[in-house]
């Protein structure tokens, strides 16, 4: 069963990311990823450092909670605020 992690803007977790579009393009589905929630996407990070450009939610495997509108994922290690 797959365990719900609740996020908060600046979170940075440890997920793997789903193959969505824009994640098998830049080559980096199914790989588990550094991602920096913020206010309006998700920031991929490789050794800390920004890794291409910012992605939505969506793309990166983060939600968007029906009730509190804010983001949860599944599966993932919190490393940092």
């Amino acid at each position: 069963m797959q365990q719900r992690v609740d996020l908060e803007i600046g979170d940075r977790v440890l997920v793997t990311l789903p193959f969505s579009e824009v994640c098998r393009h830049m080559r980096v589905a199914g790989r588990v990823m550094e991602v920096e929630i913020r206010e309006r996407g998700a920031q991929l990070l490789k050794h800390g450092a920004p890794f291409s450009f910012p992605l939505t939610w969506n793309e990166a495997g983060i939600y968007t909670d029906e009730t509190t509108r804010k983001p949860y994922t599944y599966d993932a290690e919190k490393v940092g605020a």
